[in-house]
């Protein structure tokens, strides 16, 4: 009766979604009918220059939370090109190895470094899913912007997500939502992620005060599986079917945790008000900011009936179930003066001179593992424009007392504008980190993992020299490791005496020729030593076409995505401590995902339909990305995307 009532109501959400699209599409075609020009994505604008209800600019810049710098606004993409793009892992410009399911764990193919400013318990692996203050959007509206989109994966997964950004006189606010819902194809795989988080900004009306406020929660519950316990079975399945051995259904597979279940919440707000002091006679002398930010963790990974061979009979606590938990909290002021306030625009002057500067406090406390600590940090930024054409920039930072004392942040760069119209820059950048290790590396107790160690400071130098024109862009990137750490196969914190090189050549050109859109992301690198384990090559290239039918009101868009990147011992994924690892066992790599996506577009609503994995079993199962993961097999997802400007 359970199972019928599940299928009733899946069924039923297929009809109304689809009910709910005929209505849309309805309404598209009439409001495109009244209010869009031949070609709306031109943004046409009425006699009296009043522009059209289809389009109002909408800008967005990056937040950078108490270390904030002038902001720079890039408007929306209003095309359908990128519709399909309805998850941040079909992004070209993201390239991740993946447990082959949206919004589980995930790991950047293309090396890359960066650390903030004081203590860090743990590096989450869901970069494109857990939002931080640096993630945070601020936008530029008129009056409002909202930005609605669903996708319904066939039968087995669900994501919407929702942005609304409202100007009301001298008070801002946007804030965003996502959630994700997936069931998995292979035994215990289904993940669910909710995310929630909002900005708001009030000045005074001579602007001398002002406060931004902003808060976020990222909740994950995942079903962890530790990928195929038999992984030779699914790689060499074409031939084991033809002799009826084995079934083709993916939950026929054995994985290595049946029962194991992981919960993360986080929890991260910030209040960030600021004072702009004016003398007697009107004169700007700086603005005072005040920065006060509270972040908790707390992670729960649950197993019952233990599989030895994972656990490699490793129990420290109990031998019959696991719970372990990572559990945290941070409270951070940080008081600094500069002469520009926190959203301030960069300025198109020929010449200026920014530059802030101040303290930084932090408390944490830890309850598993064991921690509590101060630290303190002085830091400082500039940023600075000469001749119209240098933009000079750099931050460094010194920590000190407790975990952190000692640990030193600096980075530099130098930007040459060939022609700012175009976009046309060439740069070089240079990024020191002296810093200790994610607390995890030095202390953890678990039922199958405990150390207590203590463990020199991680050095990382990164030399960079890059072009770009428009949003091409061509880079080139040295990384200099000292004390590297990782851990090993046994998932226990390594440390690497000898220094690590890498280099890396990356290109990211997005092709427009008339109704031809592409967009190539590619990178070529190399490390001398393993533990640092990245693909020579990877690439991802999205291509589409654009045609218009009934007097140009629907566009229409056939295209396709390609990925591939060349064989290599990607890390391992190890779901109880929430970390990859070092493993030389199992190759990935040297296949072609190819993928296909028709969009629809209607004044100001677009959907599509989009094609997943279409070489499975065509060319061979090797579709991994991260060893023992499978990728989903052959999939169809639909989905929608509307958006409102008032």
């Amino acid at each position: 009766f359970c199972r019928f009532k599940e299928i009733a109501f899946m069924t039923c959400r297929k009809h109304m979604f689809f009910l709910l699209l005929c209505i849309t599409l309805i309404i598209g075609l009439k409001t495109g009918n009244a209010q869009s020009g031949d070609r709306p994505e031109e943004h046409k604008i009425d006699s009296v220059m009043a522009i059209s209800p289809d389009y109002m600019p909408v800008g967005v810049a990056d937040l950078s939370g108490a270390f904030f710098m002038p902001l720079v606004f890039k408007p929306i993409d209003t095309s359908s090109f990128y519709t399909s793009e309805f998850d941040p892992l079909n992004r070209t410009s993201d390239m991740y190895q993946t447990l082959g399911i949206y919004s589980q764990a995930h790991k950047s193919m293309v090396f890359d470094y960066a650390h903030n400013v004081g203590f860090s318990m743990i590096t989450l692996p869901f970069p494109a899913y857990f939002k931080t203050q640096n993630d945070l959007l601020y936008y530029d509206v008129k009056s409002s912007f909202t930005d609605i989109s669903a996708a319904f994966e066939i039968i087995k997964g669900q994501r919407i997500h929702v942005t609304h950004a409202q100007k009301i006189k001298r008070f801002e606010f946007n804030a965003s939502l996502e959630g994700y819902n997936n069931a998995g194809k292979f035994l215990n795989q289904a993940c669910n992620l909710f995310d929630i988080n909002a900005v708001a900004h009030y000045t005074t009306p001579k602007d001398i005060y002002g406060f931004i406020v902003s808060y976020i929660f990222n909740h994950g519950k995942y079903q962890e599986n530790g990928g195929l316990s038999d992984y030779l079975t699914f790689l060499n399945r074409s031939t084991i079917i033809e002799d009826h051995s084995v079934s083709n259904d993916p939950v026929s597979f054995a994985v290595n945790f049946s029962n194991a279940l992981s919960t993360i919440n986080t929890h991260d707000a910030q209040l960030q008000q600021y004072v702009n002091i004016k003398s007697k006679g009107g004169r700007y002398l700086g603005t005072l900011t005040h920065s006060f930010q509270f972040k908790k963790l707390k992670s729960v990974f649950f197993d019952y009936n233990l599989n030895n061979d994972f656990y490699q009979n490793q129990y420290y606590i109990d031998t019959d179930t696991t719970r372990d938990t990572l559990n945290y909290y941070s409270i951070v002021n940080s008081l600094q003066w500069s002469n520009f306030a926190p959203l301030d625009r960069i300025s198109d002057q020929n010449y200026f001179f920014r530059i802030a500067g101040g303290i930084r406090h932090e408390y944490v406390h830890a309850q598993m593992p064991f921690y509590v600590g101060n630290n303190y940090t002085l830091f400082a930024r500039t940023y600075i424009r000469l001749f119209s054409v240098w933009d000079l920039f750099g931050n460094i930072a010194y920590s000190f007392n407790n975990y952190n004392r000692n640990d030193a942040i600096a980075n530099v760069g130098a930007t040459f504008a060939i022609d700012r119209k175009r976009q046309h820059f060439i740069g070089l950048s240079a990024e020191f980190y002296r810093v200790s290790p994610d607390y995890l590396y030095t202390y953890y107790i678990g039922n199958h993992n405990m150390w207590y160690l203590e463990w020199p400071k991680e050095n990382t130098m990164k030399l960079g020299a890059y072009w770009t024109m428009l949003n091409y862009k061509l880079s080139f990137n040295y990384f200099m490791l000292d004390n590297h750490l990782y851990l090993d196969e046994t998932c226990t914190p390594q440390s690497v005496d000898k220094g690590i090189h890498l280099v890396q050549l990356n290109l990211q050109a997005p092709i427009r020729i008339k109704d031809f859109y592409m967009d190539l992301n590619m990178s070529l690198q190399h490390s001398t030593n393993s533990v640092v384990a990245v693909p020579l090559f990877t690439g991802k290239m999205r291509a589409a076409y654009k045609f218009r039918i009934f007097k140009n009101r629907l566009r229409i868009q056939v295209g396709t995505d390609l990925m591939y990147n060349t064989q290599y011992y990607a890390d391992a994924y190890n779901p109880i401590l929430h970390q990859f690892h070092h493993q030389e066992r199992f190759s990935v790599g040297n296949f072609l995902y190819w993928n296909m996506f028709l969009s629809l577009q209607v004044s100001r609503l677009s959907f599509f339909v989009r094609g997943g994995n279409l070489l499975d079993g065509i060319t061979s199962y090797k579709y991994f990305t991260t060893p023992y993961y499978p990728m989903q097999i052959r999939d169809v997802t639909i989905g929608i995307t509307w958006r409102f400007y008032d």
